[in-house]
């Protein structure tokens, strides 16, 4: 079936969403989150891309770009792929990183821009991963406090609209306590306690006897682990496995 063409967005500002194929975490550390950073900073801002608003998750990320040229598809293929390159040859992976085509969805007016900046700012509160306030990987920081240690992103055209950063964190307040789910941050597992978990849920399967299971018989073990809270690098250090196999093997974990 062939592929469609993109839609035009009037206003120029775009929604890109791009994530891991079939669920499988694309950041496990730091590392990759400043890699793919310096690329947003590289290939959009040094092209023309203005990025006003962003949130990394472990399997996905959010931009909103301001793109008046026309060149985001150009420019969003060399960052995925770049990426691809780096993670894969770090992991020791193969095969597509990244779902499909990234999306691209046209913010046609003000209101879809202050919308959509909410969105991705709300979305590590959506995931239960953190309250908006302590997430380090959004552009959150830049538009409530008007710093931005990442420096690449201009929330100018969002908190001229609102009102400026003060109305903005008001606003989103107000936002948060009438959202239809918990903001409170899922519960981290610390690493002393990884090895007791991950035995429990294993049983009567011992440790180290997962390694010699086929992909399919250890999927439901490595699921569950992902379920309790542990992560794909806690996984790989109690398991004995390489990450990109824990990273496929539990991919799509929530659902299953």
């Amino acid at each position: 079936m062939p592929r469609t063409g993109r839609v035009v967005s009037l206003t120029g500002y775009n929604h890109i969403i791009a994530r891991g194929n079939g669920g499988i975490c694309i950041f496990e550390d730091d590392e990759d989150r400043y890699r793919m950073l310096t690329l947003f900073e590289d290939k959009l801002v040094g092209n023309g891309i203005g990025v006003t608003a962003w949130c990394l998750m472990s399997n996905h990320f959010h931009l909103m770009v301001d793109d008046p040229n026309g060149r985001i598809s150009s420019c969003m293929s060399g960052i995925l792929t770049s990426y691809a390159k780096y993670f894969n040859r770090k992991t020791d992976r193969v095969g597509h990183l990244f779902q499909d085509r990234f999306k691209n969805i046209p913010v046609e007016n003000d209101i879809q821009a202050i919308a959509l900046a909410d969105y991705i700012h709300m979305n590590p509160v959506k995931a239960g991963v953190s309250t908006v306030d302590n997430y380090r990987w959004s552009s959150y920081r830049a538009y409530a406090y008007g710093y931005d240690g990442f420096r690449f992103c201009d929330p100018g055209i969002v908190l001229d609209l609102v009102g400026g950063s003060l109305e903005y964190r008001h606003y989103l307040d107000e936002r948060l306590e009438s959202a239809p789910y918990d903001a409170e941050p899922r519960p981290r597992v610390l690493d002393d306690d990884v090895l007791k978990i991950a035995k429990e849920i294993a049983l009567p399967v011992s440790l180290s006897d997962i390694k010699a299971m086929t992909p399919a018989e250890r999927r439901p073990i490595l699921c569950k682990m992902r379920k309790s809270g542990l992560t794909v690098n806690q996984i790989v250090r109690a398991v004995g496995l390489g990450r990109a196999t824990v990273a496929n093997g539990t991919s799509g974990w929530r659902e299953f």
